[in-house]
């Protein structure tokens, strides 16, 4: 079977442009992204922000089974027993 293999690309802004040092957020998404089995494979410096390719490999996640759609419930209307049709709403017959 095929290896299966996840490819992320991310921008991860600078405090400073044209520095290293990244914002909290861009930080915290990368310490993040580490921990969870993610490899920094690429990295380009940009003048506002790192461009990074993040890739992990490992077994394909498992097709999910959509549940079966039930029959439809169809609502018979059947005739009154009275054999009155829509008629008037004052009431009685003409």
């Amino acid at each position: 079977m095929a290896e299966y293999k996840q490819v992320l690309h991310e921008r991860l802004y600078v405090r400073v442009p044209g520095t290293d040092k990244l914002r909290k957020t861009a930080a915290a998404r990368l310490k993040h992204l580490l921990a969870n089995g993610w490899r920094e494979t690429e990295r380009k410096q940009q003048p506002d922000h790192i461009w990074a390719r993040f890739e992990r490999t490992g077994h394909a996640p498992m097709q999910a089974r959509l549940p079966k759609k039930a029959p439809e419930i169809v609502i018979e209307r059947r005739p009154r027993r009275d054999n009155r049709g829509g008629g008037s709403f004052r009431g009685g017959r003409r």
